[in-house]
């Protein structure tokens, strides 16, 4: 495996660090942690394990849980031979508890049915609720910039493309341009307040800086996303695709106490960037300059 650009040293280094930052606490301990994306788990009988975390798939617990089970738009089912000592919660699905199974800590099911009496059981502090109301609320925004970003790169792949080149390719130009960018946002927003007329295109000032961040920020994932997975064997990817997986794996970076609102936030203002040298994925500019 050959790593080529600047920018993928960097990726690669970051992939690890968020890698060891997660997986850290259970190397220490010996742990057993499974984490799947889009794949259901079984945990055998006989079987032992630390915890089990599921997204967009069902966890069946035949063994021994020895901390918590969570799934995340999926079911959670405990047969009569399941031990679980600590929580168990699903996040958009059911729990199904048999009869001599073994729970140690609180059930917890949220779904439609009762999703308003979770919100207020949470904010009247009923039970230690406010990080689940922070992971309702990050899943929620997951699913909205996820089904703008997937239309966007199935309506706009050529653009999103030509984005997402302009930080591999003028990296340290993209930087700078978010940079600037984002440090003039406030001073053109304070001039647009001296005018009836500037008043009225501060909306449309905010409408343009989200949705060029937007699409940088697609465009960064897709970046991501293509890289995850030539490095898993798969070169032929499409857009669409790259992009899904980018930004799993930008918003699971973004779980990490303090480093992930950090890396989300680098994101943002590279893809802003990018998207304002390439004038909304229309321009190539950098593709004439002198190669050093």
């Amino acid at each position: 495996m050959t790593i080529k650009t600047n920018l993928e040293r960097a990726l690669f280094l970051l992939i690890v660090l968020s890698f060891l930052f997660i997986t850290a606490p259970a190397f220490a301990a010996n742990d057993k942690t499974i984490i799947r994306i889009g794949k259901d788990i079984t945990i055998e009988k006989g079987e032992q394990v630390k915890r089990v975390v599921a997204i967009m798939g069902q966890i069946t617990v035949n063994g021994k849980v020895d901390d918590s089970v969570l799934a995340i738009g999926g079911s959670v089912v405990l047969t009569r031979t399941a031990v679980v000592k600590g929580d168990v919660a699903s996040v958009g699905g059911v729990i199904v508890l048999a009869k001599d199974a073994e729970i140690g800590g609180n059930l917890t099911e949220i779904n439609s049915t009762n999703i308003y009496e979770t919100l207020m059981n949470s904010v009247n502090s009923q039970w230690d609720g406010w990080s689940w109301v922070f992971a309702l609320i990050s899943l929620s925004m997951l699913a909205v910039i996820l089904c703008m970003a997937l239309l966007t790169a199935a309506l706009l792949p050529k653009q999103v493309t030509i984005v997402s080149e302009a930080i591999s390719e003028n990296t340290l130009k993209v930087i700078l341009t978010g940079v600037l960018a984002l440090i003039a946002i406030a001073p053109l927003a304070l001039l647009l307040t001296i005018s009836v007329i500037g008043i009225a295109l501060i909306p449309l000032e905010v409408i343009l800086v989200v949705l060029t961040a937007l699409l940088g920020f697609i465009a960064v994932s897709r970046l991501i996303g293509a890289w995850a997975l030539r490095l898993a064997g798969k070169k032929d990817a499409g857009v669409v695709r790259q992009t899904f997986w980018g930004l799993v794996i930008i918003w699971i970076v973004g779980w990490i106490p303090y480093l992930g609102w950090m890396i989300k936030a680098i994101a943002i203002v590279i893809g802003l960037g990018a998207a304002l040298i390439t004038r909304f994925g229309t321009h190539q500019g950098w593709k004439g300059l002198p190669q050093n």
